[in-house]
């Protein structure tokens, strides 16, 4: 099934792509059929994690490729996965000096 970006466009060649996102309970990754130079904003837009997760603001998070951000005009190549970010709820560093103060470990056990 084509997206409706693909649909608009039925005479481009098509590429599938993945956009992924992800918070501390769900993770979720759609493919997605858009056209050749679609830019990552739009495919974002063009998949349904807009409907699913209301917290996402499509016009100004970050994005990125397989963990580098980018800019959301950049176009997508066939097989990348497009991350959709969210902001942390705390720094990494201070939740481990946090961590540290009280005594226990962050991360994975054996580690």
């Amino acid at each position: 099934m084509l997206s409706s970006i693909a649909r608009k466009s039925s005479m481009a060649e098509l590429i599938k792509v993945q956009v992924a996102y992800a918070r501390p309970d769900v993770q979720v990754v759609r493919i997605l059929t858009v056209p050749v130079g679609t830019p990552a904003r739009v495919a974002l837009k063009a998949s349904d994690l807009l409907a699913e997760f209301p917290e996402i603001d499509a016009d100004h998070c970050p994005l990125g490729i397989f963990g580098r951000e980018i800019s959301g005009e950049r176009v997508l190549q066939a097989g990348e996965r497009l991350e959709v970010y969210r902001k942390l709820l705390k720094d990494p560093r201070t939740a481990r000096r946090e961590a540290v103060a009280q005594g226990t470990v962050l991360g994975r056990s054996g580690r």
